[in-house]
């Protein structure tokens, strides 16, 4: 499958693990600052290599996180970090408790992402609360594992 044809198996078996549409997505956050990409977008802040394609950003005050085909690119505070497909070992939950409520009973504005490599090191990324979030946890399992293993992390559409 050619790079395309991956983004856009990718995008949609990912987006059969949401029961809502981007357009419809919610967020505790004051907006929703995650975005879809198209093929031609360019980011500010990183180059991508031959054959790799975008597919989704969030950019806030202090961070930034972009998914490619590729791989997941994290900078917060001006520190850049990134994750390929060979070093990905899973999802963690080191941050798992800061991404819900708190003693006040509010949710936060965004969640974090912590991506862990087969070295144990780990990568984390923040993205706007609730659906951006929940959906950008499954793109990339969907990604970093369908290159590393050649299968889907979920797909809801197969029929078992």
């Amino acid at each position: 499958m050619n790079t395309k044809e991956f983004k856009d198996k990718a995008l949609e078996i990912s987006l059969n693990c949401v029961d809502r549409q981007p357009k419809d997505w919610i967020t505790f956050n004051d907006k929703i600052n995650t975005k879809l990409l198209d093929d031609t977008y360019e980011s500010k802040f990183v180059s991508l290599k031959k054959n790799e394609l975008p597919i989704l950003d969030c950019n806030l005050n202090d961070s930034y996180l972009l998914i490619t085909t590729e791989r997941v690119i994290s900078i917060i505070n001006n520190k850049y970090d990134e994750i390929y497909s060979n070093d990905f070992e899973g999802l963690c939950n080191d941050f798992e408790k800061l991404n819900y409520k708190n003693e006040n009973s509010q949710h936060p504005k965004t969640n974090f992402i912590c991506l862990e490599r087969t070295d144990k090191t780990k990568l984390l990324a923040i993205i706007d609360s609730y659906y951006p979030a929940f959906f950008s946890k499954m793109l990339i399992c969907n990604i970093l594992l369908y290159k590393k293993k050649g299968k889907w992390f979920l797909n809801p559409s197969k029929k078992n």
